[in-house]
């Protein structure tokens, strides 16, 4: 049986090596991973990494996830409910990215994975009606659109993806 290219995501730790992480698509997604990430680690976001096999400490893709609050109309099958809060609970998939010299292999669309399984465990244990994201561009919004999200009214950047649909994705 081949060996797998890149280890299982786990959460980010202090030996990962992010140093030299690249996706050469938007510095602002290097420069979280490696400058902030780690001091968010568990308080205000969880992030999730893939490493080199054959380097297991190499950082070669990430993603973070985080709870969010939005107005029930980012909702796409939203009904105004007597007594039902303005603001519906959800979890953001705030960043994900893979190094340059790693794309093209599917890792994307594996993170995206991981995380929405993650999402739908969470939503088990706390609640939540989505799961939201904020493309960082128009190729990113199409990347999450062929995995099921849609725009959402609140920007052409934000997308989401119901709760239940994540449910029945997982079978």
């Amino acid at each position: 049986m081949p060996q797998p290219l890149v280890t299982a995501p786990v959460p980010l730790r202090a030996d990962h090596l992010v140093a030299d992480f690249s996706c050469q698509a938007h510095e602002a997604l290097d420069q979280w991973l490696r400058e902030r990430a780690l001091t968010s680690e568990g308080l205000s976001a969880r992030t999730y990494v893939i490493c080199a096999h054959d380097e297991p400490q190499r950082v070669v893709g990430y993603y973070t996830i985080t709870t969010a609050q939005e107005h029930r109309a980012v909702l796409p099958s939203a009904k105004p409910r007597k007594g039902q809060p303005d603001r519906v609970p959800l979890l953001l998939i705030a960043r994900l990215a893979v190094d340059a010299q790693w794309q093209g292999m599917g890792l994307g669309a594996d993170l995206l994975a991981d995380a929405l399984r993650r999402c739908l465990a969470a939503s088990g244990i706390a609640g939540a009606r989505a799961v939201i994201v904020h493309a960082i561009d128009d190729a990113a919004a199409s990347f999450y659109e062929r995995y099921g999200f849609c725009r959402s009214p609140l920007g052409e950047l934000t997308l989401v993806l119901p709760i239940e649909t994540v449910r029945a994705i997982a079978g």
